[in-house]
């Protein structure tokens, strides 16, 4: 991996050592104890999905290996109903490599994955992992599920946040995660909550990997909904090169 742009060290780059990698792609947290980053892969066509509607069919080997520093890196992952159903989404496994970051960074073994969903329509499986040894999982819903609809998950070991009366208040749901210590949120999608998250301003840096591929088809952006106005600015924070073609680019908001 190169680095081609760094907006700290504007001298800097060349190519980078795993350390050196690691340490790029650190989870910021600052004094106010919640720094949320989004990150997102999508085509030279701005599709974040493949041919088979799933991300997955357009990772390259290096977004592979930045997607698992992002997840080595954080607190907590937020991700959508939707996204968590279409690409099979399960309680969090981490390879030993990941677990020993989160050692060196004073994290605990696994992050929590926590799900926003207003209809609760998920199988209480994604309490499971391949791994025995995974992380918690937690519902993010609104004051409008039922108490059946709870249970389903909470006899699992899946606990429900209900936050907001008839929609899921994000706003109140992000600052009850940092409060409990999930500071360093990272959002995988999808397009919905990420559009939400964005005009709720709550995203403080954007990931952007794009993939070295076209795809064409009707797939989706990074964000699906209304218009964002006025439209969130952000300006580029460092920019790297892999060897299989792929760029990577993170954003912080101005």
């Amino acid at each position: 991996m190169r680095l081609i742009f760094c907006r700290e060290d504007p001298a800097a780059h060349g190519e980078l050592s795993d350390p050196q990698l690691t340490a790029l792609y650190r989870h910021r947290l600052p004094a106010s104890g919640l720094w949320l980053r989004s990150n997102f892969v999508t085509s030279l066509d701005g599709s974040i999905q493949g041919p088979d509607g799933r991300s997955g069919s357009i990772n390259t080997p290096s977004d592979n290996q930045v997607f698992a520093l992002h997840r080595a890196h954080c607190d907590a992952i937020l991700v959508g109903a939707g996204t968590a159903r279409a690409e099979g989404y399960r309680a969090v496994d981490l390879a030993p490599w990941q677990r020993e970051i989160r050692a060196a960074e004073g994290l605990t073994e696994f992050p929590l994955l926590a799900i926003v969903s207003s209809s609760l329509n998920l199988d209480p499986a994604i309490a499971t992992a391949r791994d025995p040894e995974h992380g918690p999982v937690m519902i993010v819903t609104s004051e409008r599920a039922t108490d059946e609809q709870v249970a389903r998950f909470v006899n699992v070991g899946i606990e429900v946040l209900r936050v907001g009366v008839a929609e899921v208040d994000l706003q109140r749901a992000v600052a009850q995660l940092a409060n409990r210590g999930f500071g360093r949120l990272l959002c995988e999608g999808g397009p919905r909550l990420h559009r939400d998250l964005l005009a709720d301003g709550l995203v403080d840096s954007l990931s952007l990997t794009l993939a070295p591929v076209a795809v064409g088809g009707g797939g989706s952006r990074t964000t699906a909904g209304a218009r964002l106005v006025p439209a969130p600015s952000f300006e580029l924070d460092m920019a790297l090169h892999a060897d299989d073609q792929t760029l990577f680019t993170q954003y912080v908001r101005r």
